[in-house]
């Protein structure tokens, strides 16, 4: 019985070998020599994944705004030897709408030579408007700017940047307010002598 499965075993083998060799046989019927590339894969198995982590997506830029003249406005007090001190709020859109970041740039003074900026004129009330400055609908909270008087003149007007983030354009192109620019500014004394 062995050598029946035997020889049976061999006679299928060559029975399923014959039609490759055939195949393989070297010419196919234009007469070209058949060639086998076997660098490429093989076109059933699909193409293997990554097992990187994916990679983000771009982010999506905020509207954003530059505003030269933040629209401000506030107290400002008095103290001695030529200093003054303002309080600074937002008189833009109130409140400042959800999703929006204003970024408060550094204060200046126009025109110049009347006054100098000087956190001194503050004493201890904080925190100063200044570049670290960020105001959002939640954390809003004024800030402080102070001066010293250094000449004579008229009234100087405090000017304080800002750029904005918003969650929609119109919520930066809402950010004016109905009075646009500062409402803040200082007046000289007499000069000192």
């Amino acid at each position: 019985m062995g050598v029946v499965a035997m020889t049976l075993a061999r006679a299928l083998a060559t029975f399923c070998l014959l039609p490759l060799l055939i195949g393989c046989g070297g010419n196919d019927s234009s007469g070209d020599p058949i060639t086998i590339d076997t660098d490429s894969p093989a076109a059933s198995e699909p193409p293997t994944e990554p097992t990187g982590p994916e990679s983000s997506q771009p982010s999506q830029q905020k509207p954003s705004i530059e505003i030269a003249s933040a629209p401000i406005g506030g107290n400002v007090e008095s103290t001695e030897n030529g200093y003054q001190c303002a309080e600074v709020n937002w008189l833009g859109r109130n409140p400042i709408p959800d999703g929006t970041t204003v970024k408060v740039g550094s204060p200046h003074l126009e025109p110049g030579g009347v006054f100098e900026l000087d956190q001194t004129g503050c004493g201890d009330k904080s925190p100063p408007c200044g570049t670290d400055l960020v105001w959002q609908s939640n954390t809003f909270k004024p800030c402080f700017v102070g001066v010293r008087q250094i000449g004579s003149g008229n009234a100087v007007q405090l000017i304080l940047s800002a750029s904005a983030e918003c969650a929609t354009e119109a919520d930066c192109a809402s950010l004016q307010g109905q009075v646009p620019g500062s409402q803040i500014s200082f007046t000289p004394g007499p000069p000192s002598g």
